[in-house]
């Protein structure tokens, strides 16, 4: 099956008996775009360049040096965030619901910054008798979830790292999705709070803007 595996439990115990077994993968699908960059007819790329030598792919690489250019091992690093050592994140592969909070948190409260799917694991079975079981015992514990979500509008927070590099962990809010008679779960990932610098008070008065005078050029968008 193709996502990463994950297990979600409720360690508060509202959601009875919650523990199933999904995986999820990105909802942003789409592939970077392949614009082509041009002068005259000659392809061109933006490029980093040394000393006057571009620096094509394969000609860097990345160590751990001092100031004075000696190299170290990985294994000889350790980190530290003011005066604290710290280590790396780890992938979470356990979604522990901590608690539930309202909708709006979701919109207005944290900086969302990627979305999954989540959709039900077959457990790793061979024979497809046992992955179709696997699969409606795990389908079944995505509904309970679902259900408890969307009749008391909330979203259920837990840790989630989707990767083991860096150092920030981030959180997750799991939210109920429906359109028409389909149903599933999303994943939204927020590692800060929407901090507003700009909120304004009263009604502004309209003023009317004069059209803009310029080239003609196709503006890519994908919705």
């Amino acid at each position: 099956m193709s996502g990463k595996k994950l297990s979600i439990t409720d360690t508060n115990g509202t959601v009875q008996g919650l523990n199933t077994n999904v995986r999820y993968e990105k909802l942003d699908r789409d592939e970077a775009l392949k614009v082509e960059h041009r002068v005259g007819d000659v392809v061109v790329n933006f490029r980093s360049v040394h000393d006057d030598v571009v620096l094509l792919e394969g000609m860097t690489k990345k160590l751990w040096v001092d100031d004075q250019g000696a190299v170290y091992g990985k294994e000889q690093i350790k980190h530290f965030y003011e005066g604290q050592e710290v280590s790396t994140k780890d992938q979470t592969t356990i979604f522990g619901i901590i608690g539930y909070q309202p909708v709006a948190n979701y919109t207005d409260s944290y900086v969302l910054s990627k979305y999954y799917e989540l959709f039900p694991d077959e457990d790793g079975h061979k024979k497809d008798n046992d992955k179709d079981q696997a699969r409606r015992k795990n389908l079944g514990g995505m509904r309970a979830l679902w259900e408890y979500l969307m009749d008391n509008k909330v979203v259920a927070r837990g840790e989630f790292n989707v990767s083991s590099s860096g150092f920030l962990s981030t959180d997750g809010y799991i939210r109920a999705i429906s359109f028409g008679n389909k149903w599933g779960l999303e994943v939204g990932v927020f590692k800060e709070e929407k901090i507003f610098q700009h909120l304004q008070e009263g009604i502004p008065e309209l003023v009317t803007a004069s059209a803009p005078v310029g080239v003609n050029r196709l503006k890519i968008k994908r919705v």
